[in-house]
């Protein structure tokens, strides 16, 4: 019952703690992040913290000193899984992190284009990343975080906020991100107040 007061309501914070476990050709994770996250990081960027992670309904097993994945979608969403995992490791500024993952969202693959279109370098780390065994051992990590998750991951994106996964805040969020953000602050900033069109 932790997260909740005696009143059964939300403990309200200054800061709302986000974290999103995603895939990269997931189509609900695709709007979800398009439509909801980016817009609400937007408005409400001084009042959260966002960790996104990459793996999803994935899978792996040892290959060596690697690993290999097999991935909801087929090998395209381990490689783009992959990708972004370089990505979110090398790209330090939140905004641009979070702009560069919807850009390879939408356009999945195109490392460097998305980069280019965000400010944030591709070459040569997130590349040598991506390209060597770097972005595996990442998504194996990624992955370790998302298999431990409890209650276990059932959709696509998934949704904790502030430590703790519940059926309503998952619902809220992916359908209505910045009141599910709004209703958790302690006071309420005054873009709260705007409807968003």
């Amino acid at each position: 019952q932790s997260g909740k007061d005696e009143g059964g309501n939300y403990q309200k914070n200054s800061i709302v703690n986000l974290h999103v476990y995603y895939e990269s050709l997931c189509p609900d994770s695709r709007n979800f992040i398009n439509s909801q996250l980016v817009p609400t990081w937007n408005e409400l960027m001084d009042f959260m913290n966002v960790t996104m992670n990459p793996f999803g309904k994935a899978t792996f097993t040892p290959n060596g000193d690697s690993w290999d994945f097999t991935c909801q979608h087929g090998p395209a969403e381990c490689d783009g899984n992959a990708l972004q995992s370089c990505v979110l490791k090398y790209t330090e500024d939140p905004t641009i992190r979070l702009n560069y993952i919807n850009c390879l969202m939408q356009n999945p693959g195109e490392g460097e284009a998305c980069g280019a279109s965000v400010g944030q370098s591709y070459v040569p780390s997130i590349q040598a990343c991506y390209e060597g065994l770097e972005g595996k051992a990442l998504l194996k990590d990624y992955g370790d975080e998302t298999l431990s998750l409890d209650p276990a991951l059932t959709f696509v994106p998934w949704l904790i906020f502030d430590g703790e996964w519940n059926e309503q805040s998952q619902w809220n969020g992916f359908f209505a991100l910045k009141s599910e953000v709004c209703n958790r602050l302690t006071v309420a900033p005054a873009q709260c107040q705007t409807k968003r069109n």
